[in-house]
């Protein structure tokens, strides 16, 4: 569906459940429906979130519902900052338009046990701030040539490498935020798979619902509050 056809889709469907006078949406107000529902929808699909408790690529619809939004990068870190957690550690500045880490990895040199230059592939292992100073002198889970460890920022991912290894980049894949769909203006239209389209338009007739009766409730609420 183009963002035109979603609009009249939402307004028709919203249409036959008007038996409770649901006041009419313009068109502005249905794109910010639209797109609420568009990023609910992603959330859902990308976890685990959703009725069947099936995450991002456990099965191959669950594939194609994201595949619009999967980006690749490959970013060289920052020199060392003075703000970071460890002296062997580097930030990297995640793309803008990132939302959610698929997969990680890093590029890394370092010598091996004959002093030869080795670049390898490892892979990149999420910690979180309270358990770092448990990770970060264990034998077993400490950053070594086997593993970098990845803490995040606003904006930035800190990795951890020992002292002996360089990282060269870090390898990211990723699920971006979708384009906000517009049907005025410049048209933009919903950039995910076309099977979802029908599904978003639903989920933006539900938020506009939820919306409503909230309205109503609160209303009531105050109407009850000035009787007593």
């Amino acid at each position: 569906m183009t963002s035109t056809q979603m609009v009249t889709a939402f307004k028709f469907r919203l249409d036959k459940t008007d038996s409770l006078n649901y006041p009419n949406f313009e068109n502005t107000e249905i794109d910010l429906l639209l797109n609420q529902a568009q990023e609910r929808i992603v959330k859902q699909r990308y976890g685990s979130n959703n009725i069947k408790r099936e995450s991002f690529e456990e099965t191959q619809k669950r594939t194609e519902d994201l595949k619009a939004i999967v980006s690749n990068a490959i970013i060289v870190p920052a020199a060392t900052a003075v703000d970071n957690i460890r002296t062997t550690a580097q930030f990297v500045t995640l793309p803008t338009d990132h939302w959610f880490i698929v997969n990680e990895s890093a590029s890394i040199t370092y010598n091996d046990c004959t002093s030869v230059s080795t670049t390898d592939i490892v892979p990149v292992y999420a910690i979180q701030h309270n358990d770092i100073n448990n990770v970060i002198d264990n034998s077993f889970l400490k950053a070594n040539k086997q593993r970098i460890l990845r803490l995040m920022e606003a904006g930035r991912v800190e990795l951890i490498h020992d002292s002996t290894t360089t990282i060269n980049n870090y390898k990211l894949r990723y699920i971006r935020k979708p384009v906000a769909i517009s049907s005025i203006g410049t048209l933009i239209n919903c950039e995910l798979s076309d099977h979802l389209h029908d599904e978003i338009v639903s989920e933006a007739v539900n938020l506009a619902l939820e919306d409503i009766e909230s309205k109503r409730l609160q209303s009531h609420s105050q109407i009850e509050n000035k009787n007593e």
